[in-house]
């Protein structure tokens, strides 16, 4: 049993559990930054954003690392080991807006307390161990993942590169001092809420990510013929909504029969005339796309375009990002670290981005998830259960004691 003293373990006298009623707390006062009635409202750059680095800089400093902020807002913070090759652990501290208290938060106050346990058994890892908070992971600002792009020497995207200066105030060329240090990064570990159900509905106690999604995004265009609503009889009409309803309906029904693992969505639907009163002469939707297969999602936009494309649909793809394969050394880590502490496992997937997906171009990485209650993320609702943060944060804390062997 923890110090928290609510959360029951495999009983092992040698083994370092983390304070769960400290990091509770840690996670209460950051909430309490850009808390409104509606939700955790803070945006990549405001000034709730930058106050939250500011305390996490203090807190990081007060457990005994060094830290800074850099210029794009990566909150960074250094504990020495015994050489100086680098195991980084982190996620976020920027929200959506009317966000949850644990989305990314959960990862760099986890790992801040797993420096503070290492510290307080004498533990000195033979690995530098570099705690991130990235910036502007949810991409409400400037563009998604631009903290941790800059991290890694990536690329900017179009956007980012164009608005920087206009939100931060730097250039790109700036923002590529950010890179990482010369010294090795032997692997990168990112401890995440689900944001899902699968973990809640299989009663297991942490996942192991073995794949993040890729991503295709489309828009569709339908024709059709605006007339009289009232006059125009049903066999004469071309109606483009009607249309757009059998896309719809398609595309759920040949993710299904495609691809167990895949999902499909299609939203943001627009008509002109919007009117209840005309028929739709014309229909526009959203199509989204996410497996780890890219081969699944090259089969449904076929099928769609073989079946849609007589009725004079247009579609175009506006967004792509190939799936990312975590590391098999990270996974076993955490599969070592879930047995050490006995916890049930469960390798899945992540249909959403993070971080990782980043830092897994330029190290081996991966991801560890606790439940989310009901599968709710990005939302006020958002909540797991203490004892779920408390069993994510020692399974992260050993995962890095583990990764320190290799």
């Amino acid at each position: 049993m923890t110090a928290a003293g609510i959360r029951i373990q495999k009983e092992d006298k040698d083994m370092e559990y983390i304070n769960l009623e400290r990091l509770k707390e840690d996670l209460l006062e950051l909430a309490q930054i850009g808390k409104t009635d509606t939700g955790i409202n803070r945006i990549a750059y405001s000034n709730e954003f930058w106050e939250a680095c500011l305390m996490v800089k203090k807190k990081m400093t007060d457990a005994g690392m060094s830290a800074r902020i850099d210029s794009v807002g990566n909150v960074i913070g250094v504990l020495p080991g015994r050489t100086d090759r680098r195991i980084v652990t982190g996620s976020h501290l920027d929200s959506v807006p009317d966000g949850g208290i644990f989305d990314g938060c959960l990862g760099v106050m986890a790992a801040l307390e797993a420096v503070r346990t290492l510290k307080e058994h004498g533990i000195v890892l033979t690995h530098t161990l570099e705690v991130v908070a990235f910036a502007e992971e949810e991409g409400v600002v400037i563009g998604g993942l631009l903290g941790s792009k800059a991290y890694a020497g990536l690329p900017f995207s179009e956007k980012q590169t164009t608005l920087m200066p206009q939100i931060i105030g730097i250039s790109p060329v700036q923002a590529r001092t950010c890179r990482h240090q010369a010294s090795p990064i032997d692997c990168f570990v990112e401890l995440h809420i689900e944001q899902g159900g699968v973990l809640e509905a299989e009663h297991k106690d942490i996942g192991i990510v073995e794949a993040i999604v890729g991503i295709r995004r489309f828009d569709v265009e339908f024709p059709g013929v605006a007339n009289h609503a009232g006059s125009t009889p049903m066999y004469l009409r071309d109606d483009a909504l009607l249309k757009a309803a059998r896309f719809i309906e398609r595309v759920n029904q040949l993710v299904k029969e495609i691809d167990s693992d895949m999902v499909g969505t299609a939203g943001s639907i627009h008509t002109k005339p919007d009117a209840c009163n005309i028929i739709a002469g014309s229909a526009k939707l959203i199509l989204e796309l996410r497996s780890v297969r890219e081969e699944s999602m090259d089969q449904v936009l076929a099928r769609l375009e073989e079946e849609f494309l007589p009725d004079g649909m247009e579609i175009r793809q506006t967004f792509g990002q190939p799936p990312v394969l975590m590391s098999d050394v990270v996974q076993n880590a955490i599969r070592a670290a879930g047995d050490s502490l006995g916890l049930k496992t469960h390798s899945m997937v992540s249909g959403a981005g993070h971080d990782t997906m980043v830092m897994a171009e330029i190290t081996a990485s991966g991801m560890i998830f606790v439940p989310s209650k009901g599968g709710v993320s990005h939302s006020k609702d958002e909540w797991t259960d203490w004892p779920d943060v408390g069993r994510g944060a020692d399974a992260l804390l050993q995962t890095l004691k583990e990764l320190d062997k290799v």
